[in-house]
């Protein structure tokens, strides 16, 4: 049985929250629900999804922002929901090439932002590059296993995707603010890893 929720947590630094969500909250926010309809549309997977904002106080050494942190808060919040958070930190290991990572339930990846104040587009356009697509990539992993896939084809299918995307000029696909396919020279909101080329 598959998790009913998906739900994405943003994670900032309390003393950087309100700042990042007057920043970044719109895309996110806005990403969650396109995720909802790209699951469904790609793999007949219907979560209900949710997104929020977790400002979090950095701890000394042995409660440092971590992957077993954001275990901890992951099985707090009850393992049977899948939890995506979104860091503003690397994690410490993986073994996937997107500073993310994957487990039963749960991902991660390291939200990549500009500092320097820009226009909106410009803003939208460096999440939609920089995060969305590693997203659909540590998505896919977790998607690929509820549906009962082998290790090869929800783990090694996909980083094979993906070096193929990075290095080999497969183009990611782009689609704008109504969800609908688009050129990359286009305006676009959202990137995801061509999952027709999943083998």
């Amino acid at each position: 049985m598959h998790p009913e929720k998906l739900f994405f947590i943003y994670v900032a630094k309390n003393e950087e929250w309100e700042k990042r969500q007057s920043e970044d909250w719109d895309y996110v926010s806005s990403m969650s629900r396109f995720y909802r309809w790209w699951i469904k549309r790609n793999f007949e997977l219907d979560f209900n999804v949710e997104a929020e904002i977790l400002p979090v106080i950095p701890g000394k050494l042995f409660d440092r922002m971590s992957i077993s942190y954001l275990s901890r808060d992951h099985l707090e919040r009850g393992k049977s929901v899948y939890h995506f958070y979104l860091t503003y930190f690397k994690p410490f290991w993986t073994d996937c090439q997107t500073e993310g990572y994957a487990a039963e339930n749960f991902g991660m990846i390291y939200w990549k932002r500009l500092e320097a104040p820009v226009s909106d587009s410009k803003r939208v356009k460096f999440f939609a590059d920089m995060n969305c697509a590693k997203l659909s990539h540590v998505l896919c992993h977790e998607v690929l296993r509820v549906l009962g896939k082998k290790r090869k084809e929800y783990f090694d299918s996909i980083h094979d995707l993906w070096d193929r995307h990075v290095h080999k000029d497969l183009p990611y696909i782009y689609y704008n603010e109504r969800f609908r396919i688009v050129l990359k020279e286009s305006s676009y909101r959202y990137v995801t890893i061509d999952v027709k080329h999943i083998h």
